[in-house]
């Protein structure tokens, strides 16, 4: 046997292996949580989201609420497949929906022409709270976001505007969309956050995420930095960013409902 053939064979062995460890995962995750692809009309438009109910959490009230934003060009499911935040939903008991962007994205900024952009995005946000609470018991005031890179970004962007509805918040290397980045912040409810971005990180630098966390900081909110050395652009897993973001959020609650 040649060893271009050994070396097919061995990589093909490597490849089943992986994809039965991805299996396995899968079928883990599915005996501990009912995992649900629904869709929800705002405003005429049908918008998608990815809901994880985990069976602990079945018969109980008050439950934590974490909602996840994904980055550009991501799929609900690409996103729960590189955070495994289903993992960490059902170890927690927390109830974990992920909101699926208009065309794979979240606006990156909000232009002078169409200062409204988000206006869709913040509805369905709004929508989803309130459908937690009412439907799956979700306490108003154990609601969570995180965002990654552009979902980051968004998750600034909806704490500007929806800090009412934030037990906490963490922007995973994301920035501050214009002209937010400029503007005076006044948000109404001074909800905690913290900030996660790679030393390495040649896509949003430390900086940008510095500055981000230095407005709101400005503006009122708790903050936290965590600086991940050596950790470049994204989720990393490796880095234990779920520990350190269920930390975080786990015993943080609004002192006064929605």
């Amino acid at each position: 046997m040649s060893q271009r053939v050994r070396g097919i064979i061995a990589i093909s062995l490597l490849v089943a292996i992986l994809t039965g460890v991805g299996t396995t995962l899968f079928w883990a995750i599915r005996l501990q949580a009912e995992i649900q692809h629904r869709t929800i009309e705002i405003g005429g438009v049908s918008r998608e989201y990815r809901l994880v109910i985990p069976y602990s959490a079945r018969g109980k009230q008050n439950l934590p609420l974490l909602i996840a934003l994904h980055g550009a060009l991501d799929t609900t499911d690409e996103m729960a497949q590189y955070t495994q935040l289903d993992v960490l939903a059902a170890q927690e008991g927390c109830l974990l929906v992920y909101l699926q962007g208009r065309l794979l994205n979240w606006p990156p900024f909000i232009p002078e022409v169409n200062p409204d952009i988000a206006v869709p995005d913040l509805e369905f946000f709004d929508e989803i709270c309130d459908q937690m609470v009412d439907r799956y018991h979700a306490d108003s005031n154990r609601i969570h976001l995180a965002g990654v890179s552009q979902g980051g970004g968004m998750c600034n962007l909806i704490v500007s505007q929806r800090s009412e509805r934030l037990a906490s918040a963490v922007c995973n290397c994301g920035w501050m969309p214009k002209p937010l980045d400029v503007a005076p912040l006044t948000t109404t409810n001074k909800c905690p956050m913290l900030f996660i971005v790679g030393s390495q990180d040649t896509q949003v630098p430390p900086d940008v995420v510095r500055t981000a966390a230095r407005i709101f900081e400005t503006g009122g909110h708790p903050i936290e930095l965590r600086l991940l050395n050596g950790a470049g652009h994204g989720w990393n897993n490796s880095f234990g960013v779920n520990r350190i973001i269920w930390n975080f959020v786990k015993d943080k609650r609004q002192e006064v409902g929605m």
